[in-house]
Parts: C-alpha cells; structure tokens; sequence
C-alpha cells in the first residue's frame, strides 16, 4: 500500500518541487509509518523544473504514467485541487489530502486534511510546516523550495507575492549562501528557452484549465525575457489555440505572454468573442489577436479572476 503525492498536470516547478519536499515533511512527522510514500509528476517537464532539479542534485520523482496504481493505494494532491487540473489516474476517492495556494473547487465525497492558504508558492506552505513542527529540511530540499518561491512569484515581485514569501526566501539564502539574484536571474533563463519548440507547444507547456459554472476556460502562459520573439510567432499560436479547444474540449483558450523583466502581459487569442471577454475583464482593447494587459502577470490573482467575473457575470 502506497501513497502517492502528485501535482498538477501539465507540471511546473512549484509543482514537482512540491511532491519532493511535502514526501521528506510527512516522512519526518512520521504521518504514515505503515505506507510508503511516493512523490510523482503528470505530464511533460519543463526546462525550468529539470534545470533546477539537476542544479541541486535532486532526483526527478516518477512520472504516474510509469507507475502501477493498485486499487489500495491513496493519493495527496499539491499545487491544485481542481479537477480539471488533475491526473485521470488520480481516484477521487483515494484522496488523503490537499496542500495547495490557490482557490478552492472541490467536491469529495469523505473527509479529506486540506491546508490551503494564500501564499505564494505551494512550497512557501511546506516550509512553513517544517518550520511549524521544528524540522528542518535537507539543504537540497530547502534550495528547492527557494527555487519554487521566486518561480512562482517571478523573483518576489508578482502580485501574489507575500511577506511570509519574501522572508522564507531570504531565510533559506542566507542559511544555504545563495544569491537570490543570481537564482532568478538563472531561473528567468530557463524559463523562457523555447528553442525547438512547436506553436503547439509553447501555448500547451504552462497551463491551467478552469471551469467557471461550466464554462471551461483554457489559459496558457509562457514567461519570457523576450516576448516579441513568441509574438512573432503570433499566426501559430493563434491556429494552435483553436486546436488546443478541440483536444481537450474547451470553449474559450488564451495564451498569456508574460515579460518577466519588465511585468507585463500580452493575451493571444483567436475569436472575437474571446476579445471581448478580455476587454471587459481588463478595461484594455485588443488589436489584431492581441491584448496588452499591463502589470497583471499571476495567472492565479490577476487573470483567471478577471476572466471568471465575466464568464460567470
């Protein structure tokens, strides 16, 4: 009997980091002494996950997929707790747990432990638990938590960025001797290398699918230091937003390009009824496909909700 700690799908770096480091708290506090507990990952990894995870010597958990599920085995959910953003192979009703940063939408049918607070990482929650039960994590477990923190805050100046995230951050550097330039600055580059990779592929790489009352929302971002080079490849994304909507049967999809150096978005979209959704969750007018939304980069805290007030409205 196994439990199997997993992130959203498709995985980013909070995400997979998040399955490492929550696997070495509940081992540590001892939670479940009669199960092994599993981290795994859904989906492709991105540059930015495998990057760090080779540059502090961390062992990339199993992808689900390469896993025997047995009927008696459970699941602890990190980073999402929407269905839509769930593994099919995740059982509902195997859930143990939720740790997660963002809004909830759930509807299980037994008790569950959730812990969900607004903060800026999922991993910022983690280290807060460690912290809580006086445990101190593994050096390449607290470097993968920092490295999560200023992914998911964009370097500790998005929007969603809390006091409790900026001291974590700082806490870890000092006691590991790392430099939290240096760090985003590394991180910012993996992000934003899409070499080699397909219209498709950018839009489909860093994605979340909503459902706003049965509306479902399909957003994509890609974060870049060079965002005119993705706009220029503006005819693709449009196509492969319109294919995104039929694969995986949604109504309305954007692509949100966000500038990581200067804070600031561009939505791709394909319709004229997309458009207009855009204009009136932002107050910004699009122009040939394309939106400038100004400093609203979280997906989680300035974008998703806009789209959701007119959707729902």
């Amino acid at each position: 009997m196994k439990i199997y700690i997993i992130g959203h799908t498709p995985p980013d770096l909070d995400t997979v980091a998040s399955t490492v480091t929550y696997a070495e708290y509940i081992k540590k506090i001892n939670r479940y002494t009669d199960r092994e507990v599993v981290p795994l990952y859904s989906g492709n990894l991105n540059n930015e996950t495998l990057y760090i995870f080779e540059k502090f010597n961390v062992q990339i958990p199993a992808e689900i997929k390469d896993v025997h599920i047995a009927e008696t085995d459970n699941f602890i959910l990190v980073d999402h707790n929407e269905e839509s953003q769930r593994d099919p192979r995740v059982n509902p009703a195997k859930v143990l747990e939720i740790v997660d940063h963002h809004k909830l939408n759930i509807n299980f049918t037994s008790p569950i432990r959730v812990d969900v607070r607004p903060l800026g990482s999922t991993c910022s929650i983690i280290y807060e638990l460690f912290k809580t039960s006086k445990i101190e994590p593994e050096p390449a477990t607290a470097n993968l938590i920092l490295a999560s923190v200023l992914s998911d805050t964009v370097g500790l100046k998005s929007t969603l960025t809390t006091g409790i995230d900026v001291t974590i951050a700082h806490e870890i550097a000092e006691k590991h001797d790392i430099d939290i330039e240096q760090l985003t600055v590394e991180i910012f580059k993996a992000k934003s290398d899409i070499e080699g990779l397909s219209a498709y592929e950018i839009v489909n790489r860093d994605t979340k699918t909503f459902d706003f009352k049965g509306t479902k929302v399909f957003i994509g971002e890609v974060e870049t230091v060079e965002p005119e080079k993705v706009i220029e490849q503006k005819a693709g994304l449009i196509e492969a937003l319109e294919d995104t909507k039929v694969k995986k049967g949604v109504g309305i999809a954007y692509l949100f390009i966000i500038d990581i150096l200067n804070l600031n978005a561009l939505a791709v979209y394909a319709t004229d009824a997309e458009r207009e959704i855009l204009e009136k969750a932002f107050t910004a007018t699009g122009s040939d496909n394309v939106m400038d939304i100004e400093p609203r980069i979280s997906r989680k805290k300035d974008i998703a909700p806009a789209i959701e007030r007119v959707v729902t409205g």
